[in-house]
């Protein structure tokens, strides 16, 4: 009986996640997979599995991408194989608006009262009554006082810019959350976008493939362009679009020399199918060197407009 292991997977970072975190296990080798939630302090031992290589995949259901995706070697050996899988918390941020305190005014108040009680006495003086130079004295110290508690509370109450730093942390948090969103949102838009054409690619081509009697050379470059195409949607823009262009020009290429092959070249160029596939490999042939996702699904359009309908294919229809 052929040796058995076990994964000691260890969640780390941040505690609060791990109650709805969800760890994926797909062993490489036989297709074999296995789905287990952790302990809540992020601990999860997996028991009884074939040594070898295992897609790890960790997901939280408040995030759009997983947490972490990697291959791990599960080693046979007596002993589980650790693999520890940090958290960051930076993912889950979600900070509260911070809380300024109010501003003691209790000092203005105490200066402009004992304002008020200096020049208090130096009212009600008779007319012609001499101002002595004390009481002007006073008059003048009052109102000096009474002056910089007016200033002191301008700055306290309504500083330069009325800046709230409170207010601009949060919003500058927002920001974030919101970019990190779209860029993941944004990413598995257009690797399922990807996902679409090449199954819709894939079909289109077999079909012209199998009314031209193409023979197996011909059939496994065409379908390997394809299935290379379907390894790399999680490959950048350009990358991606590089293939595609490659694409289209091999494409363009083989169902011409397989149309000179027929009976009668112009009747099989003639077909829906033929036109359908030479359109698009056409369009895909203009797209290589786009830096930009947007000018990618641009492309994709386009090839939509070539054929006409939905891409998406149900029941192998």
């Amino acid at each position: 009986m052929a040796a058995r292991a076990s994964f000691d997977i260890r969640l780390q970072g941040l505690p609060a996640a791990n109650r709805d975190a969800e760890v994926r296990l797909v062993n490489q080798a036989t297709g074999q997979k296995v789905v287990r939630k952790p302990f809540l302090d992020g601990s999860l031992l997996v028991r009884d599995l074939d040594p070898g290589p295992w897609e790890m995949v960790v997901t939280h259901p408040n995030l759009i991408q997983p947490i972490d995706r990697r291959i791990v070697r599960l080693f046979p050996q007596p002993f589980p194989t650790r693999v520890p899988v940090v958290i960051r918390p930076d993912l889950f941020r979600d900070t509260p608006i911070r809380d300024i305190p109010d501003v003691d005014l209790a000092p203005i108040q105490q200066a402009a009262a004992s304002a008020r009680s200096a020049v208090a006495p130096l009212a009600g003086k008779a007319p012609g009554e001499v101002i002595r130079s004390s009481d002007w004295n006073a008059l003048a110290g009052a109102v000096s006082d009474l002056a910089g508690a007016v200033s002191e509370l301008v700055n306290l109450v309504s500083p330069h810019g009325h800046d709230h730093p409170e207010i601009a942390e949060k919003i500058g948090e927002v920001q974030g959350n919101i970019r990190r969103f779209t860029e993941s949102f944004g990413r598995s838009l257009l690797e399922l976008r990807r996902d679409i054409e090449n199954e819709d690619l894939r079909h289109r081509v077999t079909d012209v493939l199998n009314a031209a009697g193409a023979p197996t050379g011909i059939r496994d470059r065409l379908l390997g362009r394809v299935t290379d195409l379907e390894k790399a949607v999680q490959q950048p823009t350009p990358v991606f679009t590089a293939k595609l262009a490659a694409t289209g020009n091999v494409l363009l290429s083989e169902v011409n020399q397989l149309a000179l092959g027929q009976p009668d070249p112009d009747v099989f160029l003639a077909r829906e199918d033929v036109r359908a596939v030479l359109g698009i490999a056409q369009n895909l042939a203009t797209t290589g060197g786009q830096t930009q996702p947007e000018e990618e699904l641009a492309a994709f359009r386009r090839s939509t407009t070539v054929v006409g309908g939905s891409r998406l294919r149900f029941g192998g229809q």
